[in-house]
């Protein structure tokens, strides 16, 4: 059938971009650890790569959006509604999850997660690139908290609170995934289901005794 044809092609060429957007930047990543990032040009990206510089700036606009990453974190919109609509008694680490799944979109590979988290800790200025590209995201997110908690609040509950709660817990939740990034990296052999039940444990602990 020409239709089924032409959607298997469609995926095979799918499947060929995700492959080579992900050797480009495993290529970047990696050159940028060894030599730095100002030591590295685009020209080198494409050598390691095996690609012509017409190809990278068919994939990437700037060597920045190869090395950190074209896609934005994004919340999934089915963990959104899920997130919503659950009555769990464990809110924060489920906000943790909430964050973690944003922060791990588009970053199919552990391996090249783990080396940009070591690259952030080298390069403040591409650290403070990826927070404004994670602050994208806490608008959603803090909209997402209150309407969680709104469900469960009584009616005395302010919408004021509401919003300051679902502000706080926001705002607390990415200085935790701050610690998760330093711990991961730091723990030879960790990968983000480890370190996600690690911090979720001692965050409840920790909230418990204070």
């Amino acid at each position: 059938m020409p239709g089924q044809n032409a959607t298997e092609q469609l995926s095979g060429r799918e499947l060929k971009h995700q492959e080579t957007s992900l050797r480009i930047e495993r290529s970047a990543v990696g050159l940028v650890l060894k030599h730095g990032f100002d030591g590295v040009t685009v020209d080198m990206i494409c050598e390691e790569s095996g690609i012509s510089q017409r190809t990278f700036f068919n994939y990437y606009k700037t060597k920045d959006a190869a090395v950190i990453g074209d896609e934005p974190p994004k919340i999934d919109e089915a963990q959104a509604r899920a997130f919503i609509a659950t009555d769990g008694p464990d809110l924060l680490a489920e906000v943790l999850e909430l964050v973690v799944s944003s922060s791990l979109a588009g970053s199919p590979d552990e391996k090249l997660l783990t080396d940009r988290l070591r690259l952030f800790e080298q390069n403040p200025q591409l650290l403070l690139k990826q927070m404004d590209r994670m602050n994208r995201i806490t608008t959603e997110l803090s909209e997402l908290i209150y309407l969680r908690i709104k469900r469960e609040a009584g009616p005395a509950t302010s919408e004021t609170d509401l919003r300051d709660k679902a502000d706080l817990l926001t705002h607390s939740m990415l200085g935790v995934m701050r610690y998760m990034a330093t711990r991961w990296i730091s723990t030879d052999g960790a990968n983000s289901a480890d370190t996600l039940e690690h911090t979720s444990r001692l965050l409840r602990v920790t909230l418990r005794t204070l």
